[in-house]
Protein backbone atom coordinates (compact mmCIF):
# COMPACT_ATOMS: atom_id res chain seq x y z
CA UNK A 1 0.00 0.00 0.00
CA UNK A 2 2.89 2.38 0.67
CA UNK A 3 3.85 2.23 -3.01
CA UNK A 4 0.37 3.45 -3.97
CA UNK A 5 0.59 6.65 -1.92
CA UNK A 6 3.01 8.45 -4.32
CA UNK A 7 0.96 7.27 -7.31
CA UNK A 8 -2.23 8.64 -5.77
CA UNK A 9 -0.53 11.93 -4.88
CA UNK A 10 0.85 12.41 -8.39
CA UNK A 11 -2.53 11.51 -9.88
CA UNK A 12 -4.23 14.08 -7.65
CA UNK A 13 -1.76 16.78 -8.69
CA UNK A 14 -2.35 15.88 -12.34
CA UNK A 15 -6.11 16.22 -11.96
CA UNK A 16 -5.73 19.54 -10.13
CA UNK A 17 -3.46 20.75 -12.92
CA UNK A 18 -6.16 19.97 -15.44
CA UNK A 19 -8.88 21.64 -13.36
CA UNK A 20 -6.90 24.82 -12.71
CA UNK A 21 -5.90 25.36 -16.32
CA UNK A 22 -8.17 26.28 -19.21
CA UNK A 23 -8.86 22.64 -19.97
CA UNK A 24 -12.39 22.53 -18.48
CA UNK A 25 -13.43 25.61 -20.42
CA UNK A 26 -11.93 24.23 -23.61
CA UNK A 27 -13.67 20.87 -23.17
CA UNK A 28 -17.02 22.56 -22.55
CA UNK A 29 -16.45 24.78 -25.60
CA UNK A 30 -15.75 21.75 -27.80
CA UNK A 31 -18.87 20.05 -26.44
CA UNK A 32 -20.98 23.13 -27.10
CA UNK A 33 -19.65 23.54 -30.64
CA UNK A 34 -20.22 19.87 -31.39
CA UNK A 35 -23.79 19.98 -30.12
CA UNK A 36 -24.48 23.19 -32.03
CA UNK A 37 -23.12 21.71 -35.25
CA UNK A 38 -25.25 18.60 -34.75
CA UNK A 39 -28.43 20.61 -34.22
CA UNK A 40 -27.56 22.85 -37.19
CA UNK A 41 -26.95 19.81 -39.41
CA UNK A 42 -30.27 18.37 -38.25
CA UNK A 43 -32.05 21.58 -39.18
CA UNK A 44 -30.61 21.35 -42.69
CA UNK A 45 -31.39 17.65 -43.15
CA UNK A 46 -34.43 16.82 -45.25
CA UNK A 47 -34.88 13.37 -43.72
CA UNK A 48 -33.31 11.13 -41.04
CA UNK A 49 -32.62 14.17 -38.89
CA UNK A 50 -31.50 12.26 -35.79
CA UNK A 51 -29.15 10.07 -37.85
CA UNK A 52 -27.46 13.13 -39.33
CA UNK A 53 -27.20 14.76 -35.92
CA UNK A 54 -25.73 11.61 -34.36
CA UNK A 55 -23.14 11.27 -37.13
CA UNK A 56 -22.03 14.91 -36.89
CA UNK A 57 -21.92 14.88 -33.09
CA UNK A 58 -20.04 11.57 -32.95
CA UNK A 59 -17.39 12.65 -35.45
CA UNK A 60 -16.78 16.13 -34.06
CA UNK A 61 -16.79 15.17 -30.38
CA UNK A 62 -14.42 12.24 -30.93
CA UNK A 63 -11.95 14.33 -32.93
CA UNK A 64 -12.23 17.26 -30.53
CA UNK A 65 -11.58 15.05 -27.51
CA UNK A 66 -8.49 13.52 -29.12
CA UNK A 67 -7.02 16.90 -30.07
CA UNK A 68 -7.74 18.55 -26.72
CA UNK A 69 -6.36 15.69 -24.61
CA UNK A 70 -3.28 15.30 -26.81
CA UNK A 71 -2.36 18.97 -26.58
CA UNK A 72 -3.07 19.08 -22.85
CA UNK A 73 -0.87 16.08 -22.07
CA UNK A 74 2.00 17.31 -24.25
CA UNK A 75 1.95 20.84 -22.86
CA UNK A 76 1.53 19.67 -19.27
CA UNK A 77 4.52 17.35 -19.53
CA UNK A 78 6.72 19.91 -21.27
CA UNK A 79 5.84 22.48 -18.62
CA UNK A 80 6.74 20.02 -15.86
CA UNK A 81 10.05 19.16 -17.53
CA UNK A 82 10.93 22.84 -17.97
CA UNK A 83 9.93 23.74 -14.41
CA UNK A 84 12.06 20.86 -13.09
CA UNK A 85 8.99 19.31 -11.51
CA UNK A 86 10.07 15.86 -12.64
CA UNK A 87 13.50 16.37 -11.06
CA UNK A 88 11.88 17.37 -7.78
CA UNK A 89 9.56 14.36 -7.72
CA UNK A 90 12.29 11.90 -8.65
CA UNK A 91 14.59 13.35 -5.99
CA UNK A 92 12.13 11.96 -3.46
CA UNK A 93 11.87 8.21 -2.71
CA UNK A 94 9.51 7.77 -5.67
CA UNK A 95 10.38 5.28 -8.42
CA UNK A 96 10.12 6.44 -12.00
CA UNK A 97 7.45 3.84 -12.64
CA UNK A 98 5.41 5.32 -9.79
CA UNK A 99 5.71 8.77 -11.32
CA UNK A 100 4.60 7.56 -14.76
CA UNK A 101 1.71 5.51 -13.39
CA UNK A 102 0.60 8.45 -11.27
CA UNK A 103 0.51 10.74 -14.29
CA UNK A 104 -1.37 8.13 -16.33
CA UNK A 105 -3.94 7.61 -13.57
CA UNK A 106 -4.47 11.36 -13.34
CA UNK A 107 -4.85 11.69 -17.11
CA UNK A 108 -7.20 8.71 -17.07
CA UNK A 109 -9.50 10.47 -14.62
CA UNK A 110 -9.56 13.52 -16.88
CA UNK A 111 -10.21 11.33 -19.93
CA UNK A 112 -13.05 9.61 -18.07
CA UNK A 113 -14.70 12.95 -17.30
CA UNK A 114 -14.38 14.02 -20.95
CA UNK A 115 -15.78 10.71 -22.20
CA UNK A 116 -18.77 10.92 -19.84
CA UNK A 117 -19.54 14.51 -20.87
CA UNK A 118 -19.26 13.82 -24.60
CA UNK A 119 -21.15 10.52 -24.42
CA UNK A 120 -23.89 12.33 -22.53
CA UNK A 121 -24.14 14.76 -25.42
CA UNK A 122 -24.75 11.96 -27.89
CA UNK A 123 -27.71 10.76 -25.80
CA UNK A 124 -29.75 13.56 -27.39
CA UNK A 125 -29.51 11.85 -30.79
CA UNK A 126 -28.89 8.14 -30.12
CA UNK A 127 -30.14 5.31 -27.86
CA UNK A 128 -28.70 5.37 -24.37
CA UNK A 129 -27.05 1.94 -24.67
CA UNK A 130 -25.23 2.99 -27.84
CA UNK A 131 -24.09 6.24 -26.23
CA UNK A 132 -22.68 4.26 -23.28
CA UNK A 133 -20.79 1.94 -25.65
CA UNK A 134 -19.54 4.95 -27.61
CA UNK A 135 -18.40 6.62 -24.38
CA UNK A 136 -16.54 3.53 -23.14
CA UNK A 137 -14.82 3.24 -26.50
CA UNK A 138 -13.95 6.95 -26.46
CA UNK A 139 -12.34 6.52 -23.04
CA UNK A 140 -10.10 3.71 -24.27
CA UNK A 141 -9.27 5.65 -27.43
CA UNK A 142 -8.29 8.66 -25.34
CA UNK A 143 -6.14 6.47 -23.09
CA UNK A 144 -4.27 5.15 -26.13
CA UNK A 145 -3.71 8.71 -27.33
CA UNK A 146 -2.53 9.78 -23.86
CA UNK A 147 -0.05 6.90 -23.62
CA UNK A 148 1.18 7.59 -27.15
CA UNK A 149 1.58 11.28 -26.28
CA UNK A 150 3.70 10.44 -23.23
CA UNK A 151 5.85 8.06 -25.25
CA UNK A 152 6.28 10.60 -28.07
CA UNK A 153 7.22 13.42 -25.71
CA UNK A 154 9.74 11.28 -23.84
CA UNK A 155 11.27 10.44 -27.22
CA UNK A 156 11.37 13.92 -28.79
CA UNK A 157 11.17 16.21 -25.70
CA UNK A 158 9.38 18.90 -27.74
CA UNK A 159 5.71 19.48 -28.49
CA UNK A 160 5.70 19.96 -32.31
CA UNK A 161 7.42 16.67 -33.29
CA UNK A 162 5.61 14.75 -30.55
CA UNK A 163 2.24 16.12 -31.66
CA UNK A 164 3.07 15.35 -35.30
CA UNK A 165 3.93 11.76 -34.41
CA UNK A 166 0.75 11.27 -32.36
CA UNK A 167 -1.45 12.66 -35.13
CA UNK A 168 0.35 10.66 -37.82
CA UNK A 169 -0.06 7.39 -35.92
CA UNK A 170 -3.66 8.19 -34.99
CA UNK A 171 -4.75 9.11 -38.52
CA UNK A 172 -2.89 6.16 -40.03
CA UNK A 173 -4.46 3.74 -37.53
CA UNK A 174 -7.91 5.11 -38.40
CA UNK A 175 -7.41 5.04 -42.17
CA UNK A 176 -5.21 1.99 -42.78
CA UNK A 177 -8.28 -0.15 -43.51
CA UNK A 178 -9.19 2.26 -46.32
CA UNK A 179 -5.68 1.92 -47.74
CA UNK A 180 -6.11 -1.85 -47.69
CA UNK A 181 -9.40 -1.59 -49.59
CA UNK A 182 -7.82 0.69 -52.20
CA UNK A 183 -4.77 -1.56 -52.61
CA UNK A 184 -6.96 -4.62 -53.17
CA UNK A 185 -9.53 -2.82 -55.32
CA UNK A 186 -10.25 -3.53 -58.98
CA UNK A 187 -8.59 -0.30 -60.14
CA UNK A 188 -5.17 -1.44 -58.90
CA UNK A 189 -3.07 -3.46 -61.37
CA UNK A 190 -2.49 -7.08 -60.39
CA UNK A 191 0.76 -8.96 -60.73
CA UNK A 192 2.91 -5.81 -60.46
CA UNK A 193 5.80 -6.00 -58.02
CA UNK A 194 5.61 -2.50 -56.57
CA UNK A 195 1.84 -2.82 -56.01
CA UNK A 196 2.35 -6.16 -54.26
CA UNK A 197 5.08 -4.66 -52.04
CA UNK A 198 2.88 -1.67 -51.23
CA UNK A 199 0.00 -3.96 -50.22
CA UNK A 200 2.29 -6.03 -48.00
CA UNK A 201 3.57 -2.86 -46.32
CA UNK A 202 0.02 -1.69 -45.68
CA UNK A 203 -0.90 -5.13 -44.31
CA UNK A 204 2.09 -4.97 -41.96
CA UNK A 205 1.02 -1.54 -40.72
CA UNK A 206 -2.53 -2.80 -40.19
CA UNK A 207 -1.16 -5.72 -38.16
CA UNK A 208 1.01 -3.50 -35.94
CA UNK A 209 -1.31 -0.52 -35.44
CA UNK A 210 -4.45 -0.65 -33.29
CA UNK A 211 -7.67 -0.96 -35.28
CA UNK A 212 -8.98 2.46 -34.33
CA UNK A 213 -11.51 2.26 -37.16
CA UNK A 214 -13.41 -0.21 -34.96
CA UNK A 215 -13.38 2.09 -31.94
CA UNK A 216 -15.82 4.92 -31.17
CA UNK A 217 -17.75 4.33 -34.38
CA UNK A 218 -20.39 6.83 -35.43
CA UNK A 219 -22.55 4.09 -36.96
CA UNK A 220 -23.22 2.83 -33.44
CA UNK A 221 -24.98 6.11 -32.78
CA UNK A 222 -26.64 6.33 -36.19
CA UNK A 223 -27.89 2.76 -36.67
CA UNK A 224 -27.60 1.29 -33.17
CA UNK A 225 -25.41 -1.57 -34.38
CA UNK A 226 -23.08 -1.75 -31.37
CA UNK A 227 -23.13 -4.90 -29.27
CA UNK A 228 -21.27 -6.92 -26.66
CA UNK A 229 -18.72 -8.16 -29.20
CA UNK A 230 -17.77 -4.55 -29.96
CA UNK A 231 -17.40 -3.79 -26.25
CA UNK A 232 -15.19 -6.84 -25.72
CA UNK A 233 -13.03 -5.89 -28.69
CA UNK A 234 -12.64 -2.33 -27.40
CA UNK A 235 -11.64 -3.43 -23.90
CA UNK A 236 -9.26 -6.20 -25.01
CA UNK A 237 -7.50 -4.26 -27.74
CA UNK A 238 -7.41 -1.09 -25.66
CA UNK A 239 -5.85 -2.96 -22.75
CA UNK A 240 -3.22 -4.65 -24.92
CA UNK A 241 -2.06 -1.55 -26.78
CA UNK A 242 -2.23 0.60 -23.65
CA UNK A 243 0.08 -1.85 -21.87
CA UNK A 244 2.53 -1.81 -24.77
CA UNK A 245 2.60 1.99 -24.99
CA UNK A 246 3.03 2.39 -21.23
CA UNK A 247 5.88 -0.14 -21.27
CA UNK A 248 7.58 1.74 -24.13
CA UNK A 249 7.16 5.07 -22.32
CA UNK A 250 8.53 3.54 -19.12
CA UNK A 251 11.64 2.29 -20.93
CA UNK A 252 12.25 5.78 -22.35
CA UNK A 253 11.70 7.34 -18.92
CA UNK A 254 14.30 5.08 -17.29
CA UNK A 255 16.77 5.88 -20.06
CA UNK A 256 16.52 9.64 -19.49
CA UNK A 257 18.89 11.51 -17.22
CA UNK A 258 17.22 13.98 -14.85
Amino acid sequence: MSHLIPVAAIARVTVLEGVRTRLPGLVVAVWAVGMSLAWFAGALAVMETEAVQAAVAGFFLRLGAVLVLTLFVLNAQVREFNDKGVDLVLSLPVPRAGYLFGRIVGYAMIALAVAILFAGGTCFFAPGSQSVLWGVSLFFELMLVIALSLFSLLTFSQVPPAFALVMAVYLLARSVIVLQWIGQGPIMPQGVLHVWLMNRLIDALAFVLPALDRLTRSDWLVYGTGGWDDLIFVVVQGGIYLSLLVAAALIDLYRKNF
